[in-house]
């Protein structure tokens, strides 16, 4: 959706700055990741809140249901959430934010801009999925996009920095 999108790109230029600003990369993806867990636990015990069945729910039995619902999952799915909260997280937005360091904001939108045809390519080589003709086509459009912007190096000033960063005054 547009939102996720809007989200998405908010969250790779705040990055910039944020990864700039902290010098440990695991120190500011332990943060975020920890303020992600608040977050999500908040959510879930107010969804638990709002759409119980249970007459007279109060928000001390939708936190025990929540952590209830939390520790049967865990039980339940433990490699699959490895994998989700591990990899596919954890280990990808470390990449992300250890990264971000070294490029710049727009730079790591086209890498990002990339995924369906990272996508296409595992399910083909893994899967043996086969990508329809308006697939290649997408597939291609993007592939030049980001071709274009790395070869005209779109992403930085002529002098070598940024143009994400903001322009400051001179004091």
């Amino acid at each position: 959706s547009i939102s996720a999108a809007a989200a998405s790109a908010m969250f790779i230029l705040r990055l910039e700055s944020a990864s700039a600003a902290v010098p440990d990369s695991s120190a500011l993806n332990a943060a975020c990741l920890s303020v992600v867990t608040v977050g999500s636990f908040v959510w879930a015990i107010g969804e638990t809140y709002t759409s119980s069945a249970i007459p007279d729910m109060n928000v001390v039995e939708a936190c025990r249901i929540t952590l209830s619902n939390v520790a049967y999952t865990v039980q339940k799915h433990p490699y699959a959430l490895i994998y989700l909260g591990g990899v596919t997280t954890a280990l990808a937005n470390y990449v992300q934010t250890k990264a971000q360091k070294e490029i710049s904001a727009e730079r790591a939108s086209i890498i990002y801009a990339m995924d369906p045809v990272y996508g296409a390519i595992f399910a083909n080589v893994l899967l043996g999925e086969q990508l329809s003709s308006y697939g290649m086509v997408g597939a291609g459009i993007i592939t030049v996009a980001a071709a274009t912007n790395a070869f005209l190096d779109l992403g930085v000033k002529s002098n070598g920095e940024s143009t994400s960063e903001p322009n400051q005054s001179p004091r």
